[in-house]
């Protein structure tokens, strides 16, 4: 990862908080039963069935994350798709064991002895 890369990533994280990554009740829980995972794209992705309302707020959280990611594009003069992903690198060090998450392939699910997840972006 480049030093302006690891700037961006900093700089991003920092900006990226509270409406962009609270979550309903609801996908806390569709979280913790593996329902609802971290993409490697910087958004959430809905892994099985889970309720309409679920459903709704997860898209409403990618929205949120969306236009943040894109806010921080525009002052840094970088593709919305660096920032997502930059942030994803550090949203899938917070994937607990038995949560969900996609690396851009098939979705997996984190066992107890398995590493951290890592996209292939990440440093």
């Amino acid at each position: 990862m480049t030093k302006r890369a690891k700037i961006i990533l900093g700089l991003g994280l920092l900006a990226i908080g509270g409406a962009a990554l609270a979550q309903s009740a609801g996908v806390t829980a569709a979280i913790g039963a593996g329902q609802v995972g971290e993409r490697a794209d910087g958004y959430l992705g809905i892994r099985g069935t889970v309720t309409p309302a679920v459903r709704a707020d997860v898209e409403q959280i990618n929205i949120k994350r969306r236009a943040l990611y894109t806010q921080l594009a525009q002052q840094r003069g970088v593709a919305v798709e660096a920032i997502a992903a930059a942030t994803a690198c550090q949203a899938m060090k917070r994937v607990g064991v038995g949560q969900a998450y996609n690396l851009g392939g098939d979705w997996m699910v984190r066992g107890a002895g398995d590493a951290e997840p890592k996209p292939a972006n990440c440093p």
